[in-house]
This record gives C-alpha cells, structure tokens and sequence, in this order.
C-alpha cells in the first residue's frame, strides 16, 4: 500500500508545472552597449547604446540624462550607491571641480532598470564658474561606466 501512495504521489509531483506558458521578454545586464540578435522580422532598431545628453548647464548648475536609446530593456548594474560623477576643467585643464570628492558611499550591488526610451535625471550643483570655456565629463558609474564629455562656454 505505501509503495503504491508513493508511487502516485511521484506521479502527481512530476504532471505539476509541466503547463507551457510564454515566457516574458528578461531583460540582460549591459554596459550600456546591446548585443545584435537576429532580425526577427521587425522594422525596429536592433543594436543601440545608452547616452548621456547635457539637458542644462548654466553658472552653477547642470542637468543630465542617461537615457536608453535601444529598443531593448536595459539594465546597468552598479556597485556602490555613487550612481554618477562630474569633473568640471576650465579652458587650461585645470579641474575646478570634482563632484565625489571627499563624499563616501555605500558599498551595495544596485541595477538600474531603464525600458526602451527611458532616462534617468542628474541634477548636479556646483560652485559659480567664471567666464570662459569649461569641459564637464559626466560619467554614470555602471560596471563598465558610461561617460561623456561637454563643453559650455561662460560669458
């Protein structure tokens, strides 16, 4: 008698979960950069990366933006609760300013999710600049991070 219960319940354990349902679009960890995959018929984009656009940058004040331009979900992964950083230089290289520098973060794995067309927004401030040319380099700190450089003229 209990061979045949354990015989029947083997039997109803393995018929479980055996339904096929479709399974959702995952969405792979990147460095910002999406890997080509086979034309499935769509007129979409297929490869793409993720960019950082200057939104504003005045005196003492700019915004960023890190904005999936694929068609694909995109996750950046991140290993410390620092999401970004800024290096503004004036027209001799001279570093005016650091944002991180002297701030400590937190240690912890994080993902960032961006679907396609989304952005994240970085408002960063900054000590007045002088007149002049400056060059700020906005880095999003993803494992491999994903910088860009843009120049602003003061007058």
């Amino acid at each position: 008698m209990f061979r045949y219960l354990m015989i029947s319940m083997l039997v109803f354990l393995t018929a479980c979960g055996t339904a096929q349902e479709p399974n959702p679009p995952k969405a792979e960890p990147s460095n910002g950069q999406v890997q080509e995959k086979p034309d499935s018929g769509g007129n979409g984009i297929v490869a793409g990366k993720v960019e950082i656009n200057a939104v504003s940058i005045n005196t003492n004040k700019a915004v960023f933006e890190v904005k999936n331009q694929t068609e694909q979900i995109v996750e950046l992964q991140l290993s410390s609760g620092q999401q970004f950083d800024l290096w503004i230089t004036d027209e001799s290289g001279n570093e005016v300013f650091h944002w991180a520098e002297g701030k400590v973060f937190t240690q912890a794995l994080m993902t960032k999710t961006l679907k396609q067309g989304e952005s994240l927004t970085y408002e960063v401030e900054y000590p007045e600049l002088k007149p002049g040319t400056n060059k700020f380099k906005f880095v999003f700190t993803s494992k491999p991070p994903i910088e860009q450089i843009f120049e602003h003229t003061i007058q």
